[in-house]
């Protein structure tokens, strides 16, 4: 019960928080930062980045989350089942996306890959790169 409750409030706590209003400066589009540098030293560019990260999430089986996480170094994509959460592995979310149907049927339906791809456009690079600083130490 604390694993399911605890990771959930965890998770969208989280999940909120790394959201703003398209349009606004600083969310969507590409990062910026320290987060940025560090997303084209692990993963060689911002595009490649976000092909890895929606396709490792979109094959989660069944509902859970997409995870972008600071691991001995480096960034590392994982996703974890329903609320459980990367903190309960020792590693800190630096940026997470929910990918249970609640999140994404009343517009996508079925569509998990087209509400991933289109949820970059409401990331908050900025509380990303607060989230990455903490993950760094």
């Amino acid at each position: 019960m604390v694993r399911n409750n605890g990771g959930g409030h965890s998770n969208h706590t989280a999940f909120w928080n790394l959201m703003g209003p398209a349009g606004t400066a600083g969310i969507g589009g590409a990062p910026s930062g320290a987060i940025a540098d560090q997303i084209a030293k692990d993963f060689g560019d911002f595009e490649a980045f976000k092909k890895t990260f929606n396709e490792t999430t979109a094959k989660q089986f069944g509902s859970g989350w997409g995870w972008l996480v600071f691991e001995g170094g480096k960034l590392k994509v994982t996703t974890t089942a329903n609320q459980d959460s990367p903190l309960s592995q020792g590693l800190y979310p630096v940026l997470g996306n929910d990918v249970w149907e609640h999140a994404y049927y009343l517009k996508y339906q079925n569509r998990r890959p087209d509400y991933l791809a289109a949820w970059w456009n409401v990331v908050n690079w900025a509380e990303v790169n607060k989230r990455f600083a903490v993950a760094k130490g």
